[in-house]
């Protein structure tokens, strides 16, 4: 079955816990998409210096995820050198980290903190990226994150058709792993993707700002049945 995730970008706490509240009757697993300013153009909370007290209450357990008794989260960290800040992330009770390969020269470091603590693991990488990166990293992650474009860190942005091949070829050398697709997933690409191999769709503005997002959210998950 497709699994279906909805993406958030947060630039502030009231945003984040909006946002979630939207998807929360009806969604499992959220992901929260966060950027540094390095890795990508774009900062996010925490790294844009908005309701960085948040952030701490979070890592000490002070304070708990919004909705946190409904929904799991996965964090999407597009940061450099993510192996430094993973152990904060996972600190605020996450289910899942999705790293980038392009990220890090240090990726087995990731692995090892994320085994140490029992979270899923899960390796992200661009359209333009050498799929032979991830190669050696297959049998320690949970599961790939195909980018859907090489420019990150915004909603809507639109599908770059070598994402598709890509899930292609990984779907034929992965036949069972899961293979999530992020960034371009609608209503009008969802049925290409899922056909090309993808089983998690990974999707923000198309859910958030649709008028009935239970609806968007429940067709996507019918695709591919």
């Amino acid at each position: 079955m497709t699994k279906v995730v909805p993406a958030i970008i947060p630039q502030t706490r009231r945003q984040l816990t909006e946002e979630i509240k939207k998807v929360s009757g009806f969604a499992e697993l959220v992901q929260i998409d966060i950027s540094d300013g390095l890795f990508t153009p774009i900062k996010t909370w925490p790294y844009n210096g908005r309701d960085q007290d948040f952030f701490e209450k979070l890592k000490k357990g002070e304070e708990g995820w919004p909705e946190w008794d409904k929904v799991d989260f996965e964090i999407h960290l597009m940061v450099r050198n993510p192996e430094d800040v993973v152990a904060d992330w996972i600190k605020t009770g996450v289910v899942a980290l999705v790293v980038h390969i392009e990220s890090t020269n240090h990726f087995q470091k990731v692995v090892g903190t994320c085994r140490l603590a029992s979270v899923s693991l899960g390796v992200a990488i661009k359209p333009s990226t050498n799929i032979d990166l991830i190669t050696p990293l297959i049998t320690q992650v949970d599961f790939i994150q195909v980018m859907g474009n090489d420019h990150l860190g915004k909603h809507g942005m639109e599908l770059d058709f070598k994402a598709v091949e890509l899930i292609k070829s990984l779907r034929k050398l992965y036949p069972e792993r899961t293979i999530a697709i992020d960034i371009g997933v609608n209503t009008d690409t969802v049925e290409t993707l899922v056909s090309a191999g993808a089983n998690k769709l990974i999707s923000g503005s198309e859910i958030l700002d649709a008028d009935n997002p239970k609806e968007v959210y429940k067709y996507f998950k019918s695709i591919g049945k």
